[in-house]
Parts: C-alpha cells; structure tokens; sequence
C-alpha cells in the first residue's frame, strides 16, 4: 500500500475517535438545553398567568368602585332633586301662610270698622266670626305644615350631606386604586427588566382585603382617637349591641366634609374600635373626637 493512503488511513482513524466523545457531548447537552428551554417556557406561561389574573382583579375591583360612585352619584342626584321639591313646597307653604295673616289683618279691620260705625248687622258679625275662626284654623294648619316641611327639608339636608360624603369617599378609594395600579406597573416593568419581554403581559392589581358590608344605616360619634401606634385608631360609641360589625367600613365627617374612613377591628358591647383609612390631615382635617362616624346598609 503507498504511504501516502496509509497516512491518510491513519489520520481518518484519529479523526474518528476525536469527532466520537464530541458527539457524545453535544447529544448530551442538546437533550439538558432542551429540558431548560421547556423549564423557561412553563415559568412564562405561569408568569403569563398570574400577571393576567392580577389585570382582572384589579379590573374587576375598579368596576365595582366606578359602579358604587355612580350609584351614589345618583342618589345624590335624587336627594338634590327631593330637597328642591321640598323647598318649594317650603316656599308654597309660606306664602299661604302670608296669604292667610294677611286675610286675617283685612277681616280683623273689618270687623273693627263696622264694630266702631255700629251698622254690622248680627247676622253678617257671626258670618264673619265664623269667617275668622276659619282662617286661624288654616292659619294653624299652614303653620303645622311649615313646620313639617322644615323637618322634613333638614332630614334630606342630613341624608344629602351623608351621600355627599359616601360619593367623596368612593372617590377617595379610585384614587387609591389608581395608585395602586401605578405601583402594580412599576412592579412589572421591573420584572420585564430583568427577566425580559413576556407576550400579552398587562399589569394588574390585587385587592387588599375582607370587607364585611354593613346590613343597616348607623350614626356614631368619635370619643377617643389614639395615634401612638404604626397606624391611627378612633373609637366610636357604638358597638355589637347596636349592630357594629368587625370589617364595617363608616365615613367620618364634619358637618358636610369627608375626613377619612374607619375600617372597624375590634367591637365591644358599646364601644367599637377601628384603623382610620384615607385620611388628609393636610387637607381635609385630621379626625377629631366628637365628630361623626356613619354607615350605610349595603356599603
């Protein structure tokens, strides 16, 4: 055989058992780098997933504050509607009331003019006695009347002033959501940062907490409010003998300004205690004792 083919020989069997063990290597390697790449596909589609649920969370509990804010919206609207009734009603009211003193005034001069010229008849003296007495009977009623039409104008003055307060408190709790939402994103972008792009990812957000919804209206009063702690508590005259519930929600306010909400924790026999939530100092006022605490059924 020529030396060249020998050569040749010699170098295709060293060849072969070089190329061997790298195949080997390589069908071991492509068969973990397999494993990883379906290890990091189902870690995106859990990824995926979880990012996707938060987006409905927080798409749901966005809905249902929009939802409760127009709820409220509307029943101001109806109380608005219900108080200008009301004043009109008030106003109707008065006038008769003026109408009926200034009839009076016209028979009391009259009966004192024909009393001084003696040319009244007894006939027509009872008739208008009669006469008389009936006005100071409507008088009395109209009176009667305005004094009811002024109750009933101060309790929609009071129920208008609670839903005012309930509107700002919603609108209070969408802010929040808002920058809930805010933190939510920032949260992902730093994820997408440092993992990398993931399709269809959203941001959402996560609700934060159990709230137990109140099952009839309550009207309390601030008696202590205690700062000392990592969060603000007040404690209300009201507690489980009047209804109150741990995980009621009620507005605080003065008079008609929303101050914050008191999310209830702890509820004795006549005392409740809660965390008080959304609260501007700044702004709107810091809680104060001897202000009002109220919960609505159904909120």
């Amino acid at each position: 055989m020529h030396i060249l083919t020998k050569i040749f020989v010699v170098l295709v069997a060293l060849l072969t058992v070089a190329i061997v063990p790298l195949v080997a290597v390589n069908a071991t390697n492509e068969a973990s780098f397999q494993k990883k790449f379906k290890d990091a596909q189902s870690g995106q589609r859990a990824a995926e997933a979880a990012l996707e649920s938060s987006r409905a969370a927080w798409i749901a509990a966005q809905q249902k504050i929009e939802g409760d804010l127009r709820l409220e919206q509307t029943r101001v609207a109806d109380l608005q509607k219900q108080l200008d009734a009301r004043s009109a009603e008030l106003r109707k009211a008065a006038q008769d009331l003026a109408g009926a003193k200034a009839a009076q005034a016209s028979v009391a001069a009259s009966l004192e003019m024909m009393a001084q010229n003696g040319k009244a008849s007894t006939e027509l003296t009872d008739t208008l006695v009669a006469e008389l007495r009936s006005l100071r009977t409507r008088t009395m009623e109209a009176e009667t009347r305005l004094v009811e039409m002024q109750e009933a104008y101060d309790a929609s003055q009071s129920s208008l002033e609670v839903a005012d307060a309930a509107r700002r408190a919603l609108q209070e709790e969408v802010k929040r959501l808002a920058d809930e939402k805010d933190r939510a994103v920032a949260t992902i972008a730093e994820y997408v940062a440092s993992v990398g792009e993931l399709p269809r990812a959203r941001a959402g957000a996560v609700g934060d907490g159990t709230r137990v919804v109140a099952n009839k209206n309550l009207s309390a009063t601030i008696i202590n409010v205690r700062r000392e702690g990592s969060a603000p508590l007040a404690e209300i005259n009201a507690g489980s003998r009047d209804g109150v519930r741990a995980g009621w929600t009620l507005a605080i306010g003065d008079g008609s300004t929303f101050i914050a909400n008191l999310r209830i924790t702890e509820v004795d026999v006549n005392r409740a205690v809660g965390v008080i939530e959304l609260e501007d100092a700044a702004g709107r006022g810091a809680v104060q004792v001897g202000q009002r605490a109220i919960a609505r059924a159904g909120e």
